[in-house]
C-alpha cells in the first residue's frame, strides 16, 4: 500500500508538473503591453506629433508671409496707379486759357478758395478741428486752402504705426470736360446771377469756379436748376446746394473787373475732386474731400492699408521751358514748404506755376509681424530716391519691434500733366 500511495504521489506530482507550464505560457499571453513598452510608445507618439506639428506650423508660417507680402505687393502697384491717376490730372479744368489783360489763366494759383454746401454751411475755409489724421494740417493752415494743382504738405502728420512725420497731399482738380476754359465777365456779378460774354458749356447743377482779377480770393459756385441754356446767352443763373452769397466776408458781386467763370465738375455725375491724402493710423491711407460731395458730415475715406510712410518731392521747372530742372525736398522754412506756398504772396503764386511734377515714394509694410528678422528684408535700412543723390534721398532706419515685419519701396515721378501744357507765360 505504501508503495502504491507513493506511485501514485509521483503520479499525480507529475500530472501537475505537465499541466502548469501551460497555464503559465497561457497567462503570459494575456498579460499585454508592460510599462516599459507604454512608455516607447508614448514618447515615440509625442516625438511625431512635435514634428509634424513643426512642419505644419512652419508652412502656415510660410503662408501667412507669402500672403502678407503678396498683399503689400499688389496693394502698392494698385496704389501707385491710383495715385499715379489722380495727381497726373492735377489741375485739370483751371490750367488752360488766357484772361486777356487780367493776365494769364493761371495766375489764379493761391487764390483763396471759399465755399459753402447747404446743410453744412461754409465748408471752405474749413471751420473748427478737421478729422483725424489731417487735424494738425487744418490747424497748420487756419483752415484755409489755395487753389493749386499740387501742394505737399512736408512732414505734416505722425501716423502711430511710423512714428515719424510723413508727407500729405493737396490735390485739386476739375472735371469739367466740355472747354475747360474760362469763360470772362461782360459786366459786373449781380447777388444770384453771372453776366458772362457766353454760357456754352454750363450745365445744370455745375459746379463752377468764380474768380476776380486778382488771385485773392475765388468763390465756389453752382449753376441753378433754373438754367436752360436758352434765350439769353449772358447770363449764367447760380443756386443750388453750393450756391451762397456772400460767403463770410467775400460777396460774388466785388469779383467784378477782368473776373471770369469755369465750370469745374458737375454735382450730379462729373464731380471736381479736392483731396487731402495722408496715411493715418494703423498704416491706413486716407483721403478727405475738401467739398464733401454728396454728404456734409463727409469724413476722411480708407484708400488702401499697409501703407507704412509716404513721402514726395516737387520738380520744378525754373525757366517754364517744360523740362525739369531740378527737384527739391519742400522742407519747412523753405520757399516750398506748405505753409508759405499757401500763403497767398506773389513769390508764392510764381512758385506754384514752377512746379510741374511729383516724385513719389511709398513704404509699404506687411500686416503679420515674423517671429524672427529676415536681413535685409526685415530689417532696413530703407531708402526712397536714392538715385537723386543724399541731399534729397530719404533714409528710414529700423529699431527692434520694426524689423519683425517686411518691406516693400514704391516709387513713381509722376509729371503733372494739365500744368506742363503751360510751358511758356503767360499760358
Amino acid at each position: 500500500m505504501a508503495q502504491e500511495k507513493r506511485v501514485g504521489k509521483q503520479i499525480s506530482d507529475t500530472g501537475d508538473d505537465t499541466v502548469k507550464p501551460s497555464l503559465n505560457k497561457r497567462a503570459s499571453c494575456q498579460a499585454g503591453f508592460g510599462l516599459l513598452e507604454m512608455l516607447v510608445t508614448v514618447v515615440i507618439a509625442l516625438v511625431m506629433s512635435v514634428a509634424i506639428f513643426t512642419v505644419l506650423s512652419r508652412n502656415e508660417g510660410l503662408k501667412r508671409t507669402t500672403t502678407s507680402v503678396n498683399d503689400i505687393n499688389q496693394t502698392g502697384a494698385i496704389l501707385s496707379y491710383q495715385l499715379d491717376k489722380l495727381l497726373r490730372s492735377a489741375g485739370s479744368g483751371f490750367s488752360l486759357g488766357t484772361a486777356g489783360s487780367g493776365g494769364s489763366w493761371s495766375s489764379i494759383y493761391g487764390c483763396q478758395l471759399n465755399a459753402s454746401l447747404s446743410g453744412a454751411g461754409t465748408i471752405l475755409p474749413f471751420p473748427g478741428t478737421m478729422p483725424a489724421p489731417f487735424s494738425s494740417l487744418n490747424g497748420e493752415l487756419s483752415g484755409v486752402y489755395r487753389l493749386a494743382p499740387l501742394v505737399i504738405a512736408n512732414g505734416a502728420i505722425t501716423p502711430n504705426a511710423s512714428g515719424q512725420p510723413n508727407d500729405a497731399l493737396i490735390v485739386m482738380k476739375g472735371n469739367g470736360g466740355v472747354a475747360d476754359v474760362p469763360t470772362f465777365f461782360l459786366a459786373k456779378p449781380e447777388k444770384d446771377r453771372l453776366n458772362v460774354i457766353n454760357t456754352i458749356g454750363f450745365k445744370v447743377e455745375d459746379i463752377v469756379l468764380v474768380m476776380g482779377p486778382v488771385p485773392n480770393s475765388c468763390m465756389i459756385e453752382q449753376v441753378s436748376s433754373a438754367f436752360s441754356g436758352e434765350g439769353t446767352r449772358t447770363i449764367l443763373p447760380l443756386g443750388g446746394n453750393y450756391y451762397a452769397n456772400p460767403i463770410g466776408n467775400v460777396d460774388v458781386t466785388t469779383l467784378g473787373g477782368n473776373g471770369g467763370v469755369v465750370s469745374i465738375g458737375n454735382a450730379s455725375n462729373n464731380p471736381p475732386s479736392f483731396q487731402i491724402i495722408g496715411i493715418g493710423d494703423n498704416n491706413v491711407l486716407y483721403s478727405y474731400d475738401l467739398l464733401r460731395i454728396g454728404d456734409p458730415n463727409k469724413q476722411p475715406q480708407a484708400m488702401a492699408d499697409g501703407v507704412f510712410e509716404l513721402h514726395a518731392l516737387y520738380g520744378l521747372d525754373n525757366d517754364l521751358n517744360g523740362t525739369i530742372d531740378s527737384w527739391v525736398k519742400p522742407e519747412k522754412d523753405t520757399p516750398f514748404d506748405y505753409r508759405t506756398l499757401e500763403n497767398g504772396s506773389a513769390a508764392s503764386q510764381a512758385n506754384l506755376q514752377r512746379i510741374k511734377a511729383i516724385r513719389l515714394g511709398l513704404i509699404m509694410r506687411s500686416s503679420l509681424p515674423e517671429k524672427a528678422t529676415v536681413p535685409p528684408a526685415t530689417t532696413g535700412p530703407l531708402t526712397l530716391f536714392s538715385d537723386l543723390g543724399s541731399g534729397l534721398t530719404y533714409t528710414r532706419n529700423l529699431n527692434n519691434s520694426e524689423q519683425n515685419y517686411r518691406y516693400r519701396i514704391v516709387e513713381a515721378t509722376i509729371p503733372l500733366r494739365n500744368p506742363m501744357t503751360c510751358i511758356t507765360s503767360p499760358c
